[in-house]
């Protein structure tokens, strides 16, 4: 069983000749909070998205709670909460 709760290895997603993501190595050990930071377009949307099987990488592979997201999606999903780019605004 692996120390990390989530992994990457060479994560990548390309779009025609565009790379948005490209060999994006992450290991995030339980209990531990990490933030991707980085311009708009740099890919950390579509990074979560590929952690979340919202999206499949291009190549690369996506381990969450030791085993590989794709096969396993039904037991590793319910378990994870996410929102990815809800804009939001206070009308006051």
């Amino acid at each position: 069983m692996s120390d990390f709760i989530i992994e990457t290895k060479n994560l990548t997603k390309q779009y025609g000749e565009q790379k948005s993501v490209a060999s994006l190595n992450i290991h995030v050990k339980q209990g531990r909070i990490y933030g991707l930071l980085g311009r708009n377009g740099a890919g950390k949307t579509t990074a979560m998205k590929m952690l979340l099987n919202l999206t499949r990488p291009t190549s690369g592979e996506v381990q969450i709670f030791g085993k590989s997201i794709q096969g396993n999606e039904k037991k590793i999903l319910p378990r994870i909460g996410s929102l990815i780019e809800a804009p939001g605004f206070i009308r006051t």
